[in-house]
C-alpha cells in the first residue's frame, strides 16, 4: 500500500467516524456494537481518491476518546504495505485475510479469527473474499502516537483460539485471571477471565472494547437500568462508566479486552 493510499485511509478513519457515530448518545452506559453491522448491513461505499476502482465500504460503530471501532469492507485486494499508519485489532467477519511480512513467516486469516496488526509494519495484506466483498471488525486509536513513535516489534500477531478456549486459566482464590496477548505502541490486547461475581465499580472505568468469550455479563449503570451481553457480544465500556458488574458463567467468564496502551 502505498503512502499516500495509506494517508487518505486515515483520513476516512477520521472523518466518518464524526459521519456515523450514532451509538455515543449516552456516554454513562455500555454499548452494544450495532449487531446490523456486524452483520455486514447498511455500510457505506466510499470512494478512495486514489484508487476510485476499488469496491470500499465503512460503518463508524463506536468513537471515544480513546478507541474507535468500525465495520470496513473491501473486494479481493492486494495492499502492499511500507510502513503501517497504526495498531489495528482485526476479527474478520466475512473472507479471508493473508499476511505476509517482509521479514517471517506467512499467514492465512479466515472467519472468526482474530489478529494484530502493528504500527509500522511492513509487508503485504491480501484480503480475498471471491467475487464477493470481504468484511470485518477494525479497533484503532482515536488518535496517532507522534510520527516519531516507533513500534519495537513490528510483527503480526495471530491470536490462537488454543489460547481463547481457556484450558490455561486457574485462578487463586478469588482473584481473577488477566494475561496480556499483546501490547502495542496504541493498542494492548488482554485475555480476561473470572469466576461468576458482582462487583460494584465506584471509581470510573477505562474506555474498553469486550468481546465476551463465554458466559454472562450483567451491567447496572448509575441510573439503575440493567444492560445484558451474552457469549459472542462485543461492547464498549466508555470513560468514566461507574455502576454494578455481574457476570454469570459455567464456572467461569472469560472476554477480550482491546483498549489504549498505557492506560
Amino acid at each position: 500500500m502505498s503512502p499516500k493510499l495509506m494517508f487518505a485511509i486515515v483520513c476516512l478513519f477520521s472523518y466518518l467516524t464524526v459521519l456515523g457515530q450514532t451509538v455515543t448518545n449516552n456516554p454513562l452506559q455500555p454499548i452494544l456494537l450495532d449487531k446490523s453491522a456486524l452483520s455486514g448491513v447498511d455500510l457505506r461505499k466510499i470512494d478512495l481518491k486514489k484508487e476510485p476502482e476499488k469496491d470500499f465500504y465503512q460503518r463508524s460503530l463506536y468513537r471515544g476518546e480513546d478507541i474507535s471501532v468500525y465495520v470496513v469492507s473491501t473486494e479481493t485486494w492486494n495492499n502492499e504495505i511500507e510502513n503501517y499508519a497504526f495498531d489495528e485489532y482485526v476479527y474478520l467477519l466475512h473472507g479471508q485475510s493473508i499476511v505476509k511480512p517482509t521479514v517471517g513467516a506467512s499467514k492465512i486469516f479466515s472467519y472468526g479469527d482474530h489478529f494484530f496488526m502493528p504500527k509500522n509494519f511492513k509487508g503485504e495484506w491480501e484480503i480475498h473474499a471471491g467475487e464477493n466483498l470481504h468484511y470485518e471488525l477494525s479497533v484503532i486509536t482515536t488518535r496517532r502516537t507522534d510520527s516519531t513513535t516507533i513500534s519495537d516489534d513490528v510483527s503480526y500477531q495471530a491470536i490462537d483460539h488454543s489460547l481463547l478456549s481457556g484450558n490455561q486459566i486457574s485462578f487463586k482464590d478469588d482473584e481473577g485471571y488477566v494475561e496480556l496477548i499483546r501490547r502495542g505502541v496504541e493498542l494492548q490486547i488482554t485475555l480476561t477471565a473470572e469466576k461468576p461475581r458482582e462487583k460494584v465499580f465506584q471509581e470510573p472505568m477505562k474506555e474498553q472494547l469486550i468481546h465476551l468469550l463465554s458466559g454472562s455479563i450483567s451491567f447496572i449503570d448509575s441510573e439503575k437500568e440493567t444492560h445484558q451481553y451474552y457469549t459472542g457480544d462485543f461492547f464498549v465500556i466508555p470513560k468514566n462508566l461507574t455502576g454494578t458488574w455481574i457476570s454469570k458463567g459455567h464456572g467461569l467468564v472469560k472476554y477480550l479486552v482491546i483498549e489504549k496502551t498505557g492506560l
